[in-house]
């Protein structure tokens, strides 16, 4: 016997003796399992498909305290998140499941499934016959393999007992778990296999340990999982597209499907700051934000449909939050608003409850993603709705699933299953993998190209601190708003700034449009009024600027490039630092110029824009042609610590991203302008 085997059979006789002597009654398994009530595990979990494709959640489980069996017996209940539970009981020797209760009534073992005995012989299989309460039998079999150390998400746990276990049902298929269980902390991971043999196939399954707390303690550092680089996900550039395939089931089973292209073009102000439109080629839309404190919201939609209705949402839905626990349910509630004139407008609070329900892989005609698993559910007066969205880095939506349940009948009314086939990115096209590849490289040799100089971001940041913003401890306000649109009888509604500039907007009588559009002027007093830390904002390596030129007086042009910064151009006075004109892109291949004609100087040398007209064009080569102009005529006062918007006058023609065409004549009046308590 060569010197190798020899080793390799002495190791294995150590390890046979040391798992023999381990799986005497020297060990106790309430120090493995330590089922005190509080004690609360969370497991990542991942189902493998026939396709391929891996499914991913979080749940989470609890020691929720003592339940009494018909027979007398204690056992402890290991409850879910959805409120499921399992029956466990832990002696010192062994390690019992008496039953379960999986939202189909309480199903117990007669006797109870033998998980782990240390009475069991070391690698030996013992099988058992039980009596299920629900009127079957069952066998099962288990296996204690000894100990065995492993890693996973919570950390690496040495020693751990393993124990195999087999369920078998009368029609041949079974149901395998393989356990380890780490001193101190309990089960750590688990893995599944459920083989049928009418499909002749098995799923397999497995679930990890994320974290713990066991007895006060935490164990896998971490108190939560949460989705760290969660911008990434969802990426925001003008001009980007997004085409699908767009597939309807309607109740009655018919099927339609589509190609269904989303672009981003134009912008509107909701609350203190500014959201990006996302418009697709039936003329429905979205308005999508992103901002680090507050995370992806939807401020607005609308449905090109008939009898669809202009919605703006109170507060914005939360697609994800920046610090969303995976696995965690996340509810509010909101007034529903802008109901069809056939209708009424009525008051009645709208649900919304969002859930990051984890990572899985998903197949599309671009290639096999993976994904972020978003689901957002919420209910109408006749529907329960549920909206899937599947968001993957560095290209964003590339997968949706929605389902409206009649609340009455309890059938699906109508499906949709978008899966993306074609996208648009910075001017790069991406129809596979490859070439969103090739456009991440093509996004890092850009950035790479970009420069900052320090005299521009001087300038820059001199004028943007020197704006006047509500810091220091803004009370919030409340006050009526009279609204004249087109010279007609005004119209009554009622705004409450919070402390947070958070705006809440109340018209009974206005139209969605109407609505959306007076919505946007009061938020748009506020973002102007938000206080941001310039270095926060525009970072050094997230935002770079630029000399153009530098023009008589103090006068400086500037360009700003980067993420926050939007490709913006500037004209500064260095000066007053003041910002006098400033070029952006409204959306496709419209660009708008903001000119302060008039601004007003606070006691404290700030300025507020007052009066200033933006024009509208598109560039062709060193041609401007003109597509309107609007102009923005304020009025602001001083109340007390802080200066107030009085009076809003609106006129002009306002073009869409869509080159069509809005003509604007609005007045707001301020009264009754009273700060919060």
């Amino acid at each position: 016997m060569n010197l190798f085997k020899q080793l390799t059979r002495l190791a294995v006789l150590s390890t046979v003796m040391i798992l023999a002597t381990a799986s005497g009654r020297s060990i106790d398994l309430r120090d493995y399992y330590p089922l005190e009530d509080g004690n609360k595990w969370t497991y990542q979990f991942r189902a493998f498909q026939p396709d391929g494709q891996i499914k991913y959640s979080i749940k989470e489980y609890t020691v929720t305290g003592d339940l009494e069996l018909e027979n007398g017996e204690i056992v402890k209940k290991l409850e879910d998140h959805r409120g499921w539970y399992y029956l466990l009981t832990i002696e010192k020797d062994r390690y019992l499941h008496w039953g379960e209760h999986e939202n189909k009534g309480l199903v117990t073992n007669d006797p109870p499934f033998s998980f782990y005995d240390t009475g069991f012989t070391y690698g030996k299989k013992y099988a058992f016959a039980h009596a299920i309460s629900d009127g079957s039998a069952r066998g099962t079999e288990v296996v204690f393999n000894g100990y065995e150390s492993i890693r996973t998400s919570a950390g690496e746990f040495k020693n751990c007992l393993k124990s195999t276990f087999t369920y078998i049902n009368p029609n041949g298929s079974t149901f395998e778990s393989v356990t380890w269980l780490a001193k101190g902390v309990g089960v750590v991971k688990k893995e599944f296999a459920i083989f049928s043999p009418k499909a002749g196939q098995t799923l397999r399954f497995d679930r990890e340990l994320i974290h713990a707390n066991i007895n006060g303690q935490k164990v896998g550092g971490k108190s939560a999982p949460t989705v760290d680089n969660w911008k990434d996900y969802f990426p925001f550039y003008q001009g980007d597209s997004w085409t699908y395939d767009w597939t309807y089931t309607l109740g009655n089973g018919i099927t339609k499907t589509e190609d269904r292209k989303r672009e981003y073009l134009g912008t509107e102000f909701f609350d203190t700051g500014v959201a990006f439109k996302l418009i697709d080629n039936k003329g429905s839309y979205l308005y999508y934000s992103a901002f680090a404190d507050r995370g992806i919201m939807i401020h607005g939609s609308f449905e090109n449909r008939p009898g669809g209705q202009v919605f703006t949402y109170q507060p914005a839905i939360k697609l994800l939050r920046p610090d969303q626990v995976i696995g965690r349910e996340y509810t509010w509630s909101e007034p529903e608003a802008d109901q069809p004139e056939n209708v009424g407008r009525y008051k009645r609070l709208q649900h919304w409850t969002s859930e990051v329900e984890g990572f899985q892989t998903l197949e599309t005609p671009v290639g096999m993603f993976n994904v972020l698993r978003i689901r957002l559910a919420w209910s109408t007066s006749k529907s329960w709705v549920s909206q899937w969205y599947y968001l993957a880095e560095n290209i964003g939506i590339v997968g949706m699933d929605y389902e409206a349940i009649d609340k009455i009948t309890g059938k699906r009314v109508i499906g949709l299953v978008a899966r993306i086939k074609e996208a648009t990115l910075q001017g790069d096209n991406v129809t596979n993998l490859a070439e969103l590849e090739t456009h991440v490289k093509n996004v890092e040799v850009a950035m790479a190209k970009l420069k900052d100089d320090p005299k521009a971001r001087n300038i820059f940041k001199a004028a943007f601190e020197n704006r006047y913003t509500w810091k220091d401890g803004f009370p919030g306000l409340t006050a009526d708003l009279n609204i004249v649109n087109h010279g007609e009888k005004p119209i009554a509604a009622s705004i409450t700034i919070d402390r947070n500039l958070v705006v809440d907007f109340e018209c009974d009588d206005c139209g969605g449009e109407l609505r959306s559009l007076v919505r946007a002027q009061v938020s748009q007093f506020v973002t102007h009024r938000v206080y941001e830390p310039f270095d926060e904002k525009y970072a050094e390596g997230e935002a770079f600027f630029q000399v153009v030129k530098k023009r008589r007086k103090g006068m400086w042009e500037i360009t700003a490039d980067g993420e926050t910064a939007m490709g913006s151009w500037y004209l500064i006075d260095s000066r007053t630092n003041e910002v006098r004109q400033l070029t952006r892109t409204l959306g496709g291949p419209v660009k708008f110029m903001i000119i302060h004609e008039k601004n007003i100087i606070t006691e404290n040398g700030n300025y507020i824009a007052n009066y200033y007209p933006v024009k509208f064009y598109i560039e062709d080569g060193d041609k401007k042609h003109d597509l309107g102009e609007v102009v923005y005529d304020d009025k602001f006062v001083k109340d007390g610590k802080w200066w107030l918007p009085e009076h809003r006058i609106l006129k002009g023609k306002l073009p869409q991203p869509d080159m069509s065409v809005i003509d604007v004549d609005l007045e707001l009046l301020f009264e009754n302008v009273t700060y919060m308590q």
